[in-house]
């Protein structure tokens, strides 16, 4: 009998030490090679600031490009959004809605610029996807549209929410005083599964001001969205990371953030 009882405590010892515990994988794609980390003082706040980061492999480390610039959240600062990261990761299990003016916290892969620069005058140095912006560009935020959350021409396409108003009309907001989509960046919240619940239509934009907060946006002025439009490159994957400094400190180990 001791000769058996041995034998399965010699093959629990070598499962014990060729099968060791992996750690879950982070929400940082491997592929990623860009960053963009925006930090706050608290979930409330809507100052916040903004640093680019680069990797050159996925094992590199993140490395600081150029300086801190400062940047505005929500009205009512940030609430974990719905992205690349694990929802369980969200310990207060505190997630931002739709209308309620706070920025969504978490990571998020970028999607669309948009903007009223022609095709052709962007083409020369920008190294994402771009958007011009026309009169009937709409965002969708009317949760009974099938297109929720998503930049369309209306002209082309069929029309199948009931109220114009609880859209986002694209070029108006680029022309209009703030001038807020003269540029933007499409953050992929809540896509691509999409609920009706976590809120639409989130961009990185122009700011009104150093103070001011968004409907849930995270904006800038107009020389650093710039900087940040010539930097961003589709071929390095860029990420979003936002979140309060305490979150940040929480997490960054698990998700291997700089």
């Amino acid at each position: 009998m001791s000769g058996f009882f041995g034998f399965w405590a010699f093959l629990l010892a070598i499962g014990l030490q060729t099968s060791p515990t992996t750690p879950p994988a982070g929400p940082i794609p491997p592929e990623a090679r860009q960053m963009i980390r925006v930090l706050s003082a608290d979930w409330s706040a809507v100052p916040a600031s903004l640093q680019r980061y680069e990797r050159s492999s996925d094992k590199a480390p993140w490395q600081a490009v150029g300086p801190e610039i400062p940047t505005v959240l929500g009205k009512k600062g940030l609430g974990w959004g719905r992205g690349l990261h694990n929802p369980a990761d969200a310990l207060n299990g505190d997630f931002r809605k739709e209308g309620d003016k706070r920025a969504p916290a978490g990571v998020f892969s970028l999607g669309t610029v948009f903007g009223l620069a022609s095709p052709p005058s962007v083409a020369p140095w920008l190294k994402m996807p771009y958007l011009t912006l026309t009169d009937s560009m709409r965002c969708i935020g009317a949760n009974e549209s099938s297109l929720y959350n998503q930049i369309v021409d209306s002209k082309k396409v069929k029309k199948d929410w009931k109220d114009d108003s609880d859209n986002e009309y694209m070029r108006l907001d680029a022309i209009r005083d703030e001038g807020a989509y003269r540029w933007g960046i499409f953050v992929n919240h809540n896509t691509p599964h999409t609920d009706r619940i976590s809120g639409s239509c989130i961009f990185i934009h122009l700011w009104k001001g150093d103070g001011s907060g968004t409907s849930g946006c995270t904006a800038m002025a107009k020389e650093q969205i710039e900087i940040l439009l010539r930097w961003l490159d589709q071929a390095k994957h860029p990420v979003l990371v936002q979140l309060p400094q305490a979150e940040y400190t929480r997490l960054k180990q698990a998700w291997e953030l700089p």
